[in-house]
């Protein structure tokens, strides 16, 4: 991957939103699943592996702050936009920060869409956000990470997985000026779906299993694991 000029984040204000009407009566364990793997995020060695890239405004950090989560039992809607995902977290969240991260975790599932999730980035009034959307991947085998730690739904195992994806990319590639290759992918997307261990463990001492992020360092001295092109540049921080 190359620098393209432009920021990186050096450290997240996460708060994450569930959206949809089934979050008021059927959480299940995603709710505070997901709490926890916030929680346990920043400061993790699988942060770390993040932290080679920098930018104008300096380094990959691992800190990520974890403000907690909000509910909105509206009807949702969105995924194939960044529109109506960035009014929903400009509707919700009270006090958005320029350093902040907020992840939507939507119902809907993803039918034929080919994607997971996505991050992106926007403003709320004048101040700069990235966030990211996520469907329902309950049932998803093409979502699916086959987890086999114990104590998380499949659904939650699918949510988590991607969103080590996710905010790994917008800590590195915020706004589209960040780390990406010639292809326009970022270190999630280059270590999309490998895995090398069964779980990582992250500061708080869960488990997930989760995908490794790519890294130039690695890759240059043959220290990684391969991707799906066989590449060895792909980290997980275990």
């Amino acid at each position: 991957m190359t620098w393209h000029g432009g920021d990186i984040m050096t450290s997240a204000a996460a708060q994450a939103i569930f959206w949809g009407q089934s979050w008021g009566t059927n959480p299940g364990d995603k709710i505070s699943g997901m709490d926890t793997w916030y929680a346990g995020f920043g400061g993790s060695n699988y942060a770390a592996t993040n932290t080679e890239y920098t930018g104008n405004n300096g380094r990959v950090g691992t800190s990520v702050t974890y403000g907690g989560h909000f509910v909105d039992t509206t009807a949702s809607t969105g995924g194939q936009r960044v529109a109506p995902i960035l009014a929903e977290v400009c509707k919700v969240i009270p006090n958005p920060v320029a350093n902040g991260y907020y992840p939507v975790y939507t119902d809907l599932p993803r039918g034929h869409a080919g994607y997971c999730a996505w991050h992106s980035y926007g403003s709320c009034g004048s101040t700069p956000v990235q966030i990211a959307f996520f469907w329902k991947l309950d049932g998803d085998a093409g979502c699916d990470p086959q987890s086999n730690v114990a104590g998380e739904s499949q659904g939650l195992a699918a949510i988590a997985n991607v969103s080590g994806h996710e905010l790994s990319e917008a800590l590195t590639d915020p706004r589209n000026g960040g780390w990406y290759d010639s292809s326009g992918a970022d270190n999630g997307d280059k270590c999309a779906w490998t895995f090398n261990v069964p779980s990582v463990t992250f500061k708080n001492g869960s488990k997930w299993k989760t995908q490794g992020e790519w890294s130039n360092a690695a890759f240059n001295a043959g220290t990684g694991y391969s991707n799906d092109k066989g590449q060895k540049g792909c980290l997980d921080g275990h």
